[in-house]
């Protein structure tokens, strides 16, 4: 009997380890969903969309785009980072609710290091320092000098955590200006102030001020990327302007739960850096103003962790303008 049971358990044990690597080897064994946190029509959206379409055909099954807004993009990014282990979803998530929210919220119920395993950086779009067309600053230059000489100015934001907000503080502190934001319920009102010179200067997204400068209604004095972008060729960098190693911006890069085999990583790493290859689809992402930002899991690791000190220093050296205590 005894030699029966054990029998009877080995080949139990034996087929279960079977059935086991049978669904690891089928996966994907039913469509994937992408969770963009945030409304539709945005930035993430749009890359959720382009990628889902042709990471579909090459992993053999659709790719559902579900969009789950709200507080920052932070209750999709916790929706994706409480499927443990769950290597049919994916999250779109960017540079906010990755590095900035836990440095602002207190309590935000996910970990982006412990909770998430990034898959690959997507896209970057730098932000654009502009003022008004009937501003007298004609340079970055400039503009320090008039900010350093005068009362404390004004500076619009989108809000809260937003790089522009970040990028915003970053170049006071370096300049060594003072100056206060005032929080916009987001980036079209700002617009609007700037170009109703409401405002005086401010960043904002390179795509969305673009038709405005191409316009002449405002004028560009500098670019946040490392490089000059390439819809904008003849703008300077902020380091070439004369602030040396600036640099700022939002990303968006594809992550999955923790806990998924490292296989299915190297796989999802793989389809979507052949569908970000694809010329239509880095034809799209070129138009947002991103260079080619393709990297590997690590590097995406690395680019949070960089990010998020980087942005705790930013804050808590501003005074801990929407820095959760710690």
């Amino acid at each position: 009997m005894a030699a029966g049971r054990r029998a009877l358990l080995a080949t139990g044990a034996a087929t279960a380890l079977a059935a086991r690597g049978a669904a690891s080897e089928a996966w994907p064994a039913r469509p994937l969903r992408i969770v963009v946190p945030f409304a539709p029509g945005g930035i993430v959206d749009v890359l959720a969309r382009l990628l889902a379409d042709r990471m579909g055909r090459g992993l053999g099954q659709p790719l559902v785009v579900e969009t789950r807004p709200g507080a920052g993009g932070n209750i999709g990014t916790a929706l994706v980072a409480r499927a443990r282990g769950d290597a049919h979803t994916l999250l779109v998530g960017s540079s906010g609710p990755l590095s900035v929210s836990p440095i602002t919220e207190r309590n935000l119920g996910y970990d982006p290091f412990n909770d998430l395993t990034p898959i690959i950086l997507l896209a970057a779009t730098p932000l654009v320092l502009v003022v008004p067309a009937g501003s007298p600053h004609r340079d970055v230059a400039g503009l320090v000098a008039a900010m350093r000489g005068g009362p404390e100015a004004m500076f619009p934001t989108p809000g809260l955590g937003s790089p522009q907000l970040l990028a915003s503080e970053a170049f006071r502190q370096r300049a060594g200006f003072p100056a206060a934001p005032v929080h916009f319920s987001g980036s079209a009102p700002v617009v609007t102030a700037m170009l109703g010179g409401q405002m005086q200067w401010c960043f904002e997204n390179l795509v969305l001020v673009l038709p405005h400068l191409r316009e002449g209604r405002l004028r560009a004095l500098a670019v946040t990327s490392r490089e000059r972008a390439a819809l904008l060729p003849a703008v300077p960098t902020m380091e070439e302007a004369g602030v040396p190693g600036f640099e700022a911006g939002g990303w968006y890069g594809l992550l999955a739960p923790a806990g998924v085999p490292p296989e299915v990583v190297s796989r999802l790493h793989a389809e979507a850096a052949a569908a970000l290859r694809e010329p239509e689809m880095a034809r799209r992402i070129a138009e947002m103003g991103s260079p080619d930002v393709t990297g590997t899991p690590e590097a995406f690791r690395a680019l949070i962790a960089a990010e998020t000190a980087k942005w705790r220093s930013v804050l808590l050296a501003g005074g801990g303008e929407g820095a959760a205590p710690r």
